[in-house]
């Protein structure tokens, strides 16, 4: 057996992320395309996740009919999903809560804060989302409006739980933004640039790899046995773990210099290309 033979044997799972990865420049899927990808796939025993930021009524939203066949590591790692039944949640405790929504309380609108939580996304009113159509559609926009919960003011007894909090920032203010975040809370909060100007604010230690440990525990597989793709500081974690790792073509530097290979820009369907290249060498 070659060396390649032997690296597309051992792969057990495809680890995505989604936005400026997956997801075409509009923020959009080939469905037909990837459900072709996923029956190869499960042909030789290969399970499919998707690591992603977003909370999970977007994949959902998405991915239509091909929820089911994937898994769903949702809001960087702290929820996932399997057959889109929940395994398992890592929610914030309640005074670290407090505490960040304290420190930016009065900027909730300008900074377009969202609240991530159980109980579904929340925003203050009056909050109006600027950079989203640089990578979703207006119909994707207007569903992501309708969904989310226009409050008078955050309260932690609202959330069912905190998965993660987000701003949208813009990419000029973004680096000053993260610094301010990341020297505050001792160290229990981390901020990570998750493109487009975005930011989002995790529990430290929980993150995409996280997420898939906790699967990889589950499945009795090694991190060696994972491909994953991803374009931004929130996917660095993932890349590192896995056995192969792309940074897409599009993809900051940072993220470029974890990963183990380079693979064609979303705008190119990268991700799309790699694994139909790679099945056929396993053909």
């Amino acid at each position: 057996m070659t060396e390649s033979e032997k690296e597309v044997m051992d792969i057990k799972v495809i680890a995505t992320d989604m936005d400026g990865t997956l997801l075409d420049s509009r923020g959009q899927l080939d469905l037909p395309r990837l459900e072709k990808i996923l029956n190869r796939l499960d042909q030789r025993g290969v399970r499919f996740v998707i690591a992603t930021g977003n909370e999970v009524h977007r994949m959902r939203q998405l991915l239509g009919h091909l929820a089911e066949r994937v898994v769903l590591v949702v809001a960087n790692g702290a929820r996932i999903f399997e057959h889109n039944k929940l395994l398992q949640a890592q929610t914030w405790d309640d005074a670290m809560v407090d505490r960040v929504l304290g420190h930016f309380k009065g900027r909730e609108c300008q900074d377009q804060f969202v609240v991530t939580g159980m109980n579904g996304g929340f925003v203050k009113k009056g909050t109006i989302f600027t950079e989203l159509d640089k990578f979703m559609t207006s119909e994707m926009i207007e569903k992501l409006y309708q969904r989310m919960h226009f409050v008078d003011e955050f309260d932690s007894s609202l959330f069912g739980g905190v998965l993660k909090m987000s701003m949208v920032v813009g990419e000029e203010r973004s680096d000053a933004v993260l610094q301010e975040i990341n020297d505050l809370f001792d160290g229990q909060i981390r901020a990570v640039s998750s493109g487009y100007g975005c930011i989002d604010i995790l529990q430290t230690g929980i993150h995409k790899a996280w997420g898939l440990e906790k699967l990889l525990k589950r499945w009795s597989l090694k991190s060696e046995q994972i491909m994953a793709f991803g374009d931004s500081e929130n996917d660095i974690e993932m890349l590192k773990l896995a056995g192969i790792s792309y940074a897409m073509e599009n993809a900051e530097e940072s993220v470029k210099e974890v990963a183990t290979g380079v693979a064609p820009a979303n705008s190119q369907a990268g991700v799309y290309q790699v694994l139909e290249n790679w099945l056929e060498k396993g053909e």
